[in-house]
């Protein structure tokens, strides 16, 4: 609002009059006033200079009180001489405040209130969220016996303060699929609902915590847990953006699983998402973890400028992370001093500074993860690897001293090389460069740095060629060479590094020792770059290098060998969009301005029109070696390749090598069958952070270092390191005023349905005013000071009398409270759409268990794509149906495509995960209906759930149908319920009874075989009425 400095000197009697008893406690600054100011008056009266009217604060005692020539705006004690509520009630619209072009207008009783607290001395407070929680005494209340935890005597100091009561408890079978479906998505059997009830019946309040405590240790817990995280962390499977190709990131979605299910304490949480890769020793997992920062949107369009998209990505770490933990709207301060909330501009640039430092770029991920990545190794592949490294580790210390007590014998080293001569000529290798010096083998030539680079022509080496092919030769390094040199190279250098064609072709080159392998379309990261371990070639050494590549694109394609041996590799990128056109190579240089040369002896460069394996490889290392070891039988490599060959051929210990090299090939296959994930890293230099003008990339302005808004949340810990690690640090450190309220108010929206303050993604001036504040206090400051126990607060709230009140719902009490903010009832809440579709399937018998692994493809209309996904073949643009059980896993594992959301997802308010989302919408619509009725998915599973009504119902149908109620609701049908739904069985007995070919297109629905045991017609009938139990509000309702 623009407060114009012009005195209205009449006001209506209605203010000028006494106090009115509106708030008979007296007013409360961050309750009841700081809302109508921050949605009225902060906006242009608020702490953003750049934006603030007539030089006037009126989010701060000092500003809004001020002398501003004979008056003020606000006068403590004396409404009747306060500007603020001569404007607010001004009839002139010059002077009415808000002015009435904002749209915005100050209601009678919020005048009122303002008028009391003017009256009562105008006090302000630090907003209420910027304090630290503490425990407030316990109320009194008058009903004390009801309370079965602190938390409830909040709650019932409230309800009797608003003369209202506690509605009576739920029943044991009501309560345990209530809880069950908020601990784990997944609903109860009958038979352990009636067990329930009776185990309540012989132990009382202990049935209920052991229950609590076998759902908390189930392993669909965290599955549950991490539906939320996911929508808060962006999970998806594919970039977004145009191209919105493939990305694999299951990887931390399942460490989130894991996370919840080992009831990681939740300041670790935090801390290995922020940091995990900057611990000291930081494990897998841990750097898998900080993957929540990866997983952003990332745009591949060719043409876009990529600092602009790397900005945006930093920016949204900083949306995601103020969002997630802080539960404050950072990014409005991105462009400006945010309008309502301390946070200036400088302020955004400090946090943005933690983020800005990854070796990411804007143009990445058009066919696979963007970088940085690491391999990422299930748990049971580690397992295998450890098993097989281990094996290794056995295996060659059996074979070492075999190796050192060989003999020489050269009859069998002049048979073994005979047979490798023999392979060698078979698989006709054309030699590519002319007969040069003596060398290995004679073909060889010295490269100088002053002389002319060789070239080989583009037609002699054909990459695009379906069959594949091998390089190999002998190389001897001169001590001459920097630590990254060009062996091949048929890459373009020439040009800017932003043009489209910028590294486009094939090199290998050597690097610190390692050979290092690329196909690229356009340098960085539409490249396969692939690089050895422990390849140590080394100056004055003669060593063999293949380089076998097969037909495709992948680097999963390409194997490097090194004197017979293959090498693992680190996957430096994967995003080869295409295989490349032939290209004349340079040897031993490049084509880049200031390329750097290789110097030192090239032997046996040659061509194989194939893709070598490890046996013809080695023989073709054998057939080179063995002669030249002959010549130099003294040196230590000359005796270790005769005797390595001699090993092989020993009757006593070829088996041990032959295991060896069988179990070495295995781990190298696991290897290279290992799935990446997104991850963080440090720049070894921190990238310079700029506060940009109006966040724009191209905007630089004052230079900024990491930083929080100290003043107004918390101050930095002493001593925490200015990086992620120290964010992480700040964000768990006890006192911090945000974290943990914003946590455990997500948690407890959670089970019933609305946080204790609404706004769960807005603990700013715009928020809500808490319901409960020092309910909300006491569940912070349990969960910080109980070692932030995610399951303790859980098990605290699912056990409390508060939660385990019946939903039933009174229409008095709907109309005083129509979102149960007082929590007079039970939670009512419709369940999120993975819990929907998982309890179809988990009634019907078809849900297949299994915790994690790549995302899978259900059901999905046909042609959904069409005309909205990208037409070129990318990863991820096609939806290529599951099948067998990936059909009916549980819908976190669902792929998730951001431009075209699963329907049955979005349809039930699943949000497209385009950006950080910590609140679910809840519609009510009839495509929801529609689609409950004829998805699939719901239609095979309520065949399946006629199926068992039909074989464990029992021998009549009312008991059948009784059953069935009780699987999808929790409780036997009434009498009416039944006779209703009897009488639709009925109608559809004899409309399928007379139609036999109707009732065979129904069952088809689906992919998994049909009961031959009951007949058509009957089982048509019976899946006809569980759909329509499966579509009833109150199975798709947790009450």
């Amino acid at each position: 609002m623009i407060f114009r400095l012009v005195i209205v000197t009449t006001l209506p009697c209605m203010l000028l009059g006494g106090v009115s008893p509106l708030r008979a406690g007296g007013i409360e600054f961050n309750r009841d006033v700081r809302p109508i100011l921050s949605e009225n008056c902060f906006y242009c009266h608020g702490q953003d200079p750049k934006t603030r009217e007539a030089d006037l604060r009126l989010d701060e005692h000092e500003g809004a009180t001020r002398d501003l020539g004979g008056y003020a705006a606000i006068v403590p004690g004396k409404p009747e001489e306060s500007e603020i509520l001569k404007r607010m009630m001004a009839h002139d619209k010059a002077d009415l405040m808000p002015p009435p072009e904002s749209n915005r207008k100050v209601s009678t009783e919020q005048l009122e209130v303002v008028k009391q607290w003017i009256a009562e001395g105008a006090h302000y407070e630090k907003h209420w969220a910027y304090l630290t929680p503490k425990r407030a005494e316990l109320p009194e209340v008058g009903k004390d016996d009801w309370s079965r935890h602190n938390l409830d005597r909040w709650v019932l100091a409230r309800l009797e303060k608003e003369g209202l009561a506690p509605s009576k408890e739920a029943s044991p079978s009501t309560w345990l699929r209530r809880v069950s479906l908020d601990l784990t998505g997944l609903p109860v059997e009958p038979r352990e609902l009636e067990a329930f009830e009776e185990q309540v019946r012989q132990h009382g309040e202990g049935a209920y915590e052991e229950a609590v405590n076998r759902l908390l240790d189930s392993p669909h817990f965290g599955e549950r847990m991490a539906i939320d995280w996911l929508d808060a962390a962006r999970y998806a499977d594919s970039h977004g953006f145009n191209n919105d190709g493939l990305r694999t990131m299951w990887r931390w979605r399942d460490w989130v699983i894991d996370a919840f299910n080992a009831n990681l304490p939740y300041d670790q949480f935090i801390t290995e998402q922020l940091a995990g890769d900057l611990l000291p020793k930081p494990t897998l997992e841990q750097r898998i973890a900080t993957g929540f920062s990866r997983n952003h949107v990332i745009n591949s369009e060719g043409g876009i400028i990529d600092e602009e998209y790397r900005v945006e990505y930093v920016a949204d770490r900083v949306r995601t992370t103020s969002t997630a933990w802080l539960g404050l709207t950072m990014e409005c301060s991105r462009c400006h001093d945010h309008k309502y909330d301390a946070v200036t501009q400088k302020d955004y640039f400090q946090l943005f500074a933690f983020f800005n430092s990854v070796p990411e770029h804007g143009e990445d991920g058009r066919i696979a993860n963007a970088v940085p990545q690491i391999p990422a190794p299930t748990k049971l592949q580690q397992t295998l690897m450890t098993k097989q490294q281990a094996e290794l580790a056995k295996l060659d210390a059996a074979l070492a001293p075999m190796l050192a007590d060989q003999m020489d014998d050269e009859e069998r080293l002049s048979r073994i090389a005979e047979e490798a001569a023999r392979v060698k000529e078979t698989l006709k290798m054309v030699v590519l460069l002319p007969d040069g010096v003596d060398g290995v083998v004679g073909n060889g030539m010295v490269l100088k740095a002053e002389v002319p680079a060789p070239r080989i022509a583009a037609k002699a080496l054909d990459f695009k060629s379906e069959s594949g092919l091998s390089l190999s030769f002998w190389l001897k390094p001169d001590a001459a060479n920097g630590r990254d040199v060009p062996l091949l190279s048929a890459l373009d250098y020439s040009g800017s590094p932003a043009a489209s064609g910028y590294g486009r072709g094939q090199e290998l080159r050597l690097i610190d020792g390692e050979l290092e392998w690329r196909a690229s379309s356009r340098l960085p990261v539409y490249a396969m770059v692939v690089r050895t371990e422990g390849a140590s070639i080394k100056p004055g050494v003669w060593r063999q290098v293949v380089v076998s590549i097969a037909h495709g694109i992948k680097a999963e394609k390409v194997r490097i060998f090194v004197d017979g041996l293959e090498l693992p590799m680190v996957v430096r990128y994967d995003g080869l969009p295409a295989p490349i056109d032939n290209r004349e190579f340079l040897v031993g240089a490049d084509n880049g301005k200031e390329g750097a040369r290789w110097v030192g002896e090239l032997d046996e460069l040659g061509v194989i029109a194939k893709p070598l394996g490890g046996d013809e490889v080695m023989q073709l290392f054998l057939a080179n070696a063995l002669p030249l070891a002959g010549k130099f039988a003294a040196e230590e490599w000359a005796k270790g390749w005769r005797h390595r060959a001699l090993l092989s051929d020993d009757e006593l210990t070829k088996a041990l090598v032959a295991r060896r090299k069988a179990v070495w090939e295995a781990h190298l296959a696991t290897r290279r069958g290992l799935p990446n994930s997104m991850v963080m890293v440090e720049l070894p230099e921190p990238r310079p952070t700029f506060v940009l003008d109006r966040g724009m990339y191209d905007a630089p302005t004052e230079r900024v270092e990491p930083g929080v808004p100290e003043g107004l949340i918390t101050p930095w810990p002493e001593g925490a390191p200015r990086n992620r690690l120290g964010l992480a640090k700040w964000f768990t450190q006890p006192r911090h005023p945000l974290t943990a309220r914003v946590v455990v108010n997500r948690f407890w929206a959670q089970l019933f349905g609305v946080g204790i303050v609404k706004t769960l993604e807005d603990f700013g001036s715009q928020s809500e005013w808490p319901s409960h504040p020092e309910l909300l206090d006491l569940l912070a400051r349990d969960f910080v000071d109980g070692g932030w126990d995610v399951k303790g607060l859980f098990k605290a709230m699912v056990l409390s009398s508060t939660y385990r009140q019946s939903s039933e719902v009174k229409a008095e009490l709907v109309a005083r409270d129509p979102e149960n903010r007082l929590l007079a009832r039970g939670p009512r809440v419709r369940l999120p759409a993975e819990v929907i579709r998982d309890q179809a399937l988990a009634v019907s018998g078809l849900l297949v268990p299994k915790i994690g692994g790549p995302s899978v493809y259900p059901y999905q209309p046909d042609k959904l794509y069409d005309g909205v996904v990208v037409g070129t073949a990318y990863p991820g643009s096609r939806w290529e149906q599951g099948t067998g059980e990936d059909l009916y896993r549980r819908s976190l594992y669902t792929f998730w495509k951001r431009t075209v959301t699963h329907p049955a997802m979005l349809t039930l308010d699943a949000p497209d995960r385009e950006f950080c989302s910590v609140r679910r919408s809840r519609t009510n619509t009839p495509l929801q209906a529609l689609l409950l009725w004829n998805e699939p998915g719901y239609l095979e599973a309520a065949r399946h759930l006629a199926g068992r009504m039909i074989k464990e119902g029992g021998v009549d149908d009312q008991a059948r149908l009784r059953f069935g109620f009780q699987l999808v609701t929790g409780r036997e049908g009434e009498d009416a319920e039944v006779r209703v739904v009897y009488a639709t069985l009925e109608k559809l007995r004899e409309q399928f009874a007379g139609a036999p070919q109707d009732a065979e297109a129904f069952l088809k629905v689906g992919s998994s075989p049909q009961d031959e045991s009951i007949s058509k017609p009957e089982l048509a009938a019976m899946m006809g009425v569980a759909s329509m139990l499966l579509n009833l509000d109150e199975t798709i309702t947790n009450n």
